[in-house]
């Protein structure tokens, strides 16, 4: 090799080695955006999933007919309060509400059967006609006698023996009872809805039905708000 090719190449060789440096650089960037992309691109794909199934849950809360209570099976009503506790109807002249609101509770029991109903869902119900609309709950727990099925952000249903005894809502989901009170809801909203309750006991406000005074619709009241609402055996 000549004297001027060897020039040549070695000219060609110093160039040469800093541009596969930078397409190594080059490489490796693409690698790390690579597997940015893919981190990002997987936790919103989780991330809208659950938001996707959160929102279709509440949708068909909110949407899908009153699920009636259960006509083939165990009726309504047949199975005690756990505890075989019943809270009587109040027999005060005036109580003081949560918040230092004054109630003048009612001795007569007001609610009938069509009002015992809280999310759509019908004290009574058949947990199969719940499942069957609702699916699968997120969790099934024993929980005072009964069995507790918990559909997470919806609600909290307690069976005894296929059929609900209890609907429980605690979260600001919109799903509330026929007449349209639901978590927030005010304690005047409460009253102008139901009348006078037939018991206010600390910072709850009690309805019993007029069938079974072991069964009614429990308000219990957070600064003159509604902060839960059970519906079905009181406790």
């Amino acid at each position: 090799m000549s004297r001027n090719e060897d020039k040549i190449a070695d000219y060609y060789c110093i160039r040469r080695l800093p541009l596969e440096d930078i397409k190594l650089k080059e490489d490796s960037l693409m690698s790390k955006k690579t597997i940015l992309a893919v981190v990002v691109a997987l936790f919103l794909g989780i991330g809208g999933t659950v938001a996707y199934f959160y929102i279709h849950s509440l949708y068909v809360a909110n949407t899908a007919p009153i699920v009636p209570p259960a006509t083939t099976q165990q009726p309504a009503g047949t199975v005690p309060p756990a505890g075989n506790t019943t809270i009587p109807a109040a027999t005060q002249t005036q109580v003081a509400a949560a918040g230092g609101v004054q109630i003048q509770p009612s001795a007569a029991a007001t609610l009938t059967d069509d009002q015992l109903v809280l999310g759509q869902i019908s004290y009574g119900a058949s947990i199969d006609a719940v499942r069957q609309r609702h699916g699968e709950p997120n969790e099934i727990d024993r929980d005072d006698g009964m069995m507790k099925y918990e559909y997470k952000n919806v609600f909290d249903l307690y069976v005894a023996n296929g059929i609900v005894q209890r609907i429980k809502v605690d979260d600001l989901n919109a799903l509330g009872t026929p007449k349209g009170i639901k978590v927030g809801s005010s304690v005047d909203d409460v009253v102008a809805a139901y009348g006078q309750p037939n018991a206010v006991v600390g910072d709850h406000i009690i309805y019993h039905s007029a069938n079974n005074p072991s069964v009614g619709l429990n308000f219990e009241i957070e600064s003159n708000h509604v902060e839960k609402i059970v519906c079905g055996m009181l406790q």
